[in-house]
């Protein structure tokens, strides 16, 4: 059963890494690039397809990410993409011209009508047996979807580029708008429901909270997935009074309690600690159409900012590198927390889509958000990077971000 989990997980991964790409694809087809590879994965083919216009679309053997690669992207000299174009009836015509202006005609026994009409015979029939058996591999000249030699990627305008760039992570921020959406609709915002309220050593209970009291609201705000409970009550105090208001089997009733010091029993062993002494269930509250249409977009940027904001306590040293975990880590940690509840699957969507469409934009080598920097820099000077140092500093990121993941993966099952 477990298993399943494993595979949800890293299905769930894959899903991620398809929407990403396919904000790229997406981008660079309404914009007119032209696409040599869409990628799901790394590493060897696992299943491989070209269409008749030359793209690749397959799928790896490594699920830890994808890319989607254009034509000429992988070229580092300064020089435009030369493209040499098959021969048209035209063309062959001016050739036959050339030669005869210039007397360079080898053959005086074999007139030029003749070789033209055997050139388009032949040509002829190779296009015959192209549409007859086409090709597993792209032809070696690409064209656009005009029919024109296709631009390189680096020729294309910086501002295209960086519309292209950022398709990927536009793609999994409204993705995680959209599972937002879901969660809130399907599942709704956790709240405590009463369990138990403890009692003093008189036999007195703490407050006048009752077994099956359902908090909707502290101190007059209610409880969403944008303000939730423990977000609402950490700043309390000993010895402050807080108003819950709680639904009562139906009847909504306003209920002040005391935080305070509390010496009870729980499970048989004396326990104190500062708190407004009950035990809680959670029950999910608020899972209407309006609640969630109300707030997917406010949660996804709340989601995007906490996400944006642990990268930061990473880089300061604020939060242990040991707390993160790379894509094995990950995939056993959604396993096991969609093995304790099947909701948390849908709570785990949009917090996905965004951790992967801020991860993206940081500036890091290999990454989209180091890939913009560097077109910038080039609208800016109206000269690029050379191409062959982009490619080395993309080369060593992509080797160094490999290595964290692996480090972390290694560290998160060895401590």
């Amino acid at each position: 059963m477990y298993f399943g989990y494993i595979l949800l997980a890293i299905a769930i991964l894959l899903v991620m890494v398809l929407i990403h790409e396919l904000g790229h694809y997406s981008a660079a087809k309404v914009l007119g690039f032209t696409v040599e590879e869409f990628a799901v994965g790394f590493g060897p083919k696992i299943i491989s397809r070209v269409r008749r216009n030359g793209e690749r679309f397959s799928l790896r053997a490594l699920p830890l990410g994808g890319f989607c690669s254009f034509y000429g992207e992988e070229v580092y000299d300064e020089e435009p993409l030369k493209t040499e174009l098959p021969l048209t009836e035209n063309s062959q015509d001016n050739i036959i011209a050339q030669q005869d202006s210039t007397g360079s005609q080898q053959n005086d026994s074999v007139s030029a009508p003749q070789v033209d009409i055997l050139s388009r015979a032949m040509t002829s029939k190779i296009e015959e047996e192209k549409s007859a058996k086409p090709t597993e591999e792209p032809a070696s000249v690409r064209l656009d979807k005009n029919g024109n030699a296709a631009i390189g990627f680096f020729e294309q305008k910086p501002w295209k580029r960086i519309i292209v760039l950022l398709g990927g992570v536009t793609f999994n921020f409204v993705s995680a708008i959209i599972f937002a959406l879901i969660y809130i609709w399907a599942v709704g915002c956790p709240t405590p429901t009463i369990a138990e309220v403890y009692t003093d050593a008189q036999g007195n209970p703490y407050s006048a909270l009752q077994k099956g009291d359902v908090i909707l609201a502290v101190n007059g705000q209610d409880i969403t997935v944008m303000t939730t409970y423990s977000e609402l009550v950490q700043n309390a105090k000993e010895g402050d009074t807080i108003k819950f208001k709680v639904d009562r089997k139906g009847k909504i009733v306003t209920v002040d309690v005391l935080r305070q010091k509390i010496s009870t029993e729980i499970n048989g062993k004396s326990t104190e600690y500062v708190g407004f002494g009950f035990s809680q269930q959670t029950t999910f509250i608020n899972n209407t159409a309006a609640h969630a249409f109300t707030y997917c977009v406010p949660y996804t940027f709340k989601l995007s900012w906490s996400i944006l904001g642990s990268f930061g306590k990473l880089i300061t040293g604020q939060v242990p590198v040991t707390s993160v975990t790379g894509p094995v880590g990950s995939v056993k940690l959604m396993a096991d927390i969609s093995s304790a509840d099947g909701r948390n699957i849908l709570i785990l969507l949009p917090l996905l889509a965004s951790n992967l469409a801020m991860f993206n934009l940081l500036p890091f080598p290999a990454l989209d958000g180091a890939q913009i920097i560097f077109t910038i820099v080039e609208w800016i000077r109206k000269k690029p990077i050379k191409r062959k140092v982009q490619g080395i500093i993309n080369a060593v990121g992509l080797i160094t971000l490999l290595l964290f993941v692996l480090i972390v993966d290694i560290l998160s099952f060895a401590l």
